[in-house]
């Protein structure tokens, strides 16, 4: 399974003091058994589905971020966490598809 950044301290929990298990999140022990959903989705429908599926994933933890968890702020830096780790595999798959050129508008 694909788990980009893994192992690396994320510098947002430092600047907001805030703490939980990065590997918690990022390899949590449940994801251990079985098949990957990633490696799954990725044989189904190969990278460019695995792509449309760590974006909707993003979106999904960013729009649940404010509301999932209310009061427990640990909790909801999980979630945005998550969405940044589903961004990061996008960026990755985007770039194996599409080569690494990054083009900025604006």
């Amino acid at each position: 399974m694909f788990i980009p950044n893994d192992g690396i301290e994320s510098p947002d929990l430092l600047v907001t003091g805030l703490s939980f298990e990065p590997d918690a999140v990022a390899n949590p022990s449940h994801y251990n058994k079985g098949v990957s959903p990633y490696d799954m989705a990725r044989t189904m429908y190969g990278a460019e589905g695995l792509l449309k599926f760590v974006t909707v994933n993003a979106v999904k933890y960013v729009s649940r971020y404010p509301h999932k968890h209310k009061g427990n702020p640990d909790q909801q830096l999980s979630d945005l966490v998550k969405a940044r780790q589903s961004l990061d595999t996008a960026i990755e798959l985007h770039k194996e598809i599409y080569g690494n050129e990054i083009v900025r508008h604006g």
